[in-house]
């Protein structure tokens, strides 16, 4: 999907077309893409992409290519406390974060899965 962003956007930018409302290039953008990469921006971002901004729908399309739903922090977040789990010695944060990180490795796999077919 990254693929297909950046050859809409450099085609944008080589016609006289560039400056025409976002809501236009959205619905041309997304008329252009295949059926299962729209299926898997609904099921990764918020829903129905018909309804998000032009730059959201390229943001996701560059993060779900990428393999990712979300950027991920590039340091520890110091104001986060690590709450602990009674009886154990895992915080919930830490649980947080594998269950996001397994979440991005079923989206991804299914992903791949999509694009192969």
């Amino acid at each position: 999907m990254e693929e297909y962003v950046e050859c809409f956007q450099y085609n944008l930018q080589r016609s006289p077309y560039e400056n025409l409302p976002d809501n236009v290039l959205k619905t041309t953008m997304i008329k252009g893409m295949k059926d299962h990469w729209i299926e898997t921006l609904n099921i990764m971002g918020k829903g129905d992409k018909y309804q998000e901004d032009y730059a959201n729908i390229i943001d996701l399309c560059i993060r779900c290519s990428r393999g990712s739903t979300r950027l991920k922090p590039a340091g520890r977040d110091v104001s986060t406390r690590d709450n602990k789990v009674s009886g154990g010695s895992i915080t919930h944060v830490e649980i947080s974060n594998l269950l996001e990180d397994f979440k991005i490795d079923i989206l991804g796999t299914l992903t791949t899965q999509l694009d192969i077919m």
